[in-house]
């Protein structure tokens, strides 16, 4: 049963969009770090560090996804939530905090949220015409990169929304 559930989410996973793939990201260190409170509560340290650790290689997933030329700020403010987020996760996990583990919650949630807005017929690469798919394999586009702009402006006040609540305390 176990190599039959896996073998299905292999398939799932090569034949899923860009964007589909990158929300399932986001929904997984969701999951994680949900159980990781869970665990906080029923005092299973090991299990929530190993939980933590999971949400953790997420984020670095996510961040080396990331494509600075394309993405411009946007990309380089992603990095910036992503690297907060793992240096709260790391506390969180020193200091059994939860309210740590709930800040990080809402900032993925906030990004992921805006993702699968943008992830919607409209904002989907063009299929390649035949002309460039006689050349050889055509590149995957990056969609965190080249997002709505109004994705860019969301995320960008985000980001300084969250950067001066980080500073005020």
């Amino acid at each position: 049963m176990y190599k039959a559930a896996q073998a299905y989410f292999q398939t799932q996973v090569t034949t899923t969009t860009q964007g589909d793939l990158l929300i399932m990201l986001f929904d997984g260190a969701l999951k994680f770090l949900r159980q990781a409170k869970e665990r906080m509560d029923a005092k299973d340290y090991a299990k929530k560090g190993i939980l933590i650790s999971k949400a953790l290689d997420v984020l670095a997933e996510l961040q080396g996804s990331l494509n600075a030329q394309k993405g411009g700020e946007l990309a380089e403010n992603l990095r910036k939530l992503y690297l907060l987020c793992s240096t709260k996760l790391l506390m969180a996990n020193m200091r059994m905090d939860q309210k740590l583990v709930d800040e990080v919650i809402g900032v993925l949630t906030g990004i992921r949220d805006a993702f699968a807005q943008i992830n919607t017929p409209e904002f989907a690469p063009k299929a390649p015409s035949p002309a460039q798919t006689s050349r050889g394999p055509v590149p995957l586009t990056n969609q965190t990169a080249v997002a709505a702009p109004s994705l860019g402006a969301s995320m960008n006040k985000a980001f300084s929304a969250y950067s001066q609540a980080k500073k005020a305390g």
